[in-house]
């Protein structure tokens, strides 16, 4: 196990959150990151993932159904940010549900995963896609007109490095979309009622973001004109869990709407979208 410090603020001051799966989230006391401390080494983690697809009896068809929406959603959001189209890599690609989506709508698709089973059946299906992890990535700068990223960030070491990773890749005016968790009030609230859970996911979630943090890591990193929506919900198959999901994000949306999209609902998850600034500016959007 290995002792970390804030990604946001480098603090090494935290208090405990939650203990789940014999795992500590901590919330940094200076700035209010949520992350896992400690926590496993990373080749411990990287065993993990070789099966994480198939977790909870999960396959090809039931990742497809639960990230349906989410999928429609950023697609439709590239579309209208980037009418043009251009090269595209999509982070933690898994089985390919996305890129095949945007290669048929005309984009250049590329698509990394550390997982090597999801990426025999992505490479099955004629898509360019990459078994490494955003870590261990070379890519020249100036190479994508946009990245994509449906819940990988709260899974990486560094958030911090990632993301500005992920800037120097993008060209002037391009994008990058996050699918994020946010967790903690939920976990809080639950636990004020004195309710167990197991909602962090530990220790396969190393970071838990508000839209307030995220938003701090994005700017700290490069990225400008940062936008948070509630994204659309991920479907579950156990009924229960769906009907939760749905009702949540429902909620969400019609607050976020109805406050003139100022109110994010907290314990939801969000889609956030940020820039490359153009050279010698920031974006109108």
């Amino acid at each position: 196990m290995q002792d970390v410090h804030c990604n946001l603020c480098e603090s090494h001051t935290a208090f405990t959150v939650a203990t789940q799966n014999g795992h500590r989230m901590v919330q940094c006391s200076v700035c209010g990151l949520v992350y896992l401390n400690p926590r496993p080494s990373r080749q411990m983690l990287m065993a993990q993932y070789e099966k994480y697809h198939e977790r909870d009896g999960k396959n090809e068809e039931t990742w497809a159904r639960l990230m349906e929406g989410n999928i429609e959603e950023a697609a439709a959001l590239l579309n209208l940010y980037l009418p043009c189209k251009g090269k595209l890599l999509d982070i933690g690609c898994g089985y390919g549900h996305f890129l095949e989506k945007m290669q048929r709508q005309g984009w250049s698709t590329l698509g990394i995963d550390p997982s090597h089973k999801v990426i025999v059946s992505a490479r099955a299906k004629g898509l360019t896609v990459i078994e490494t992890t955003i870590d261990e990535t070379a890519f020249s700068g100036d190479t994508f007109d946009a990245i994509t990223a449906f819940y990988v960030l709260e899974h990486v070491g560094d958030p911090l490095a990632v993301l500005t990773k992920c800037l120097s890749m993008l060209r002037p005016g391009g994008m990058i979309l996050l699918r994020v968790p946010h967790t903690t009030p939920i976990v809080k609230l639950l636990a004020f009622f004195g309710l167990k859970n197991n909602l962090y996911d530990l220790p396969f979630h190393l970071y838990d973001f508000s839209p307030r943090t995220l938003q701090v890591l994005l700017e700290k990193a490069g990225f400008s004109s940062v936008k948070f929506i509630p994204g659309r919900p991920t479907l579950p198959e156990k009924l229960w869990e769906r009907s939760i999901s749905i009702v949540s994000i429902t909620l969400a949306r019609f607050l976020f709407v109805a406050s003139g999209q100022r109110l994010l609902l907290p314990g939801t998850s969000k889609t956030c979208i940020a820039r490359r600034a153009w050279a010698g500016g920031f974006l109108d959007d």
